[in-house]
């Protein structure tokens, strides 16, 4: 290994607002979304794939939120 490529290192920087928006996203959302089907639908399948759904929706709305509005 070449002396210079052994010496160097990385920093990853992880804002806070972003696991904010992950953990609100992710967490919360998804629970939300997952638990209210099931309460609905009493079915584990539609639950969980309407969670994954749901939640990827409500990122792609933030998203087009953040660059329509913003």
């Amino acid at each position: 290994m070449d002396k210079n490529m052994s010496n160097q290192f990385f920093f990853l920087v992880i804002h806070s607002s972003s696991i904010k928006t992950f953990l609100i996203t992710d967490l919360l959302v998804s629970t939300c979304i997952y638990y209210g089907l099931k309460m609905m639908s009493h079915n584990e399948w539609i639950s969980i794939i309407g969670c994954l759904v749901g939640t990827e929706t409500y990122k792609r709305i933030l998203t087009f939120y953040k660059k329509v509005c913003l």
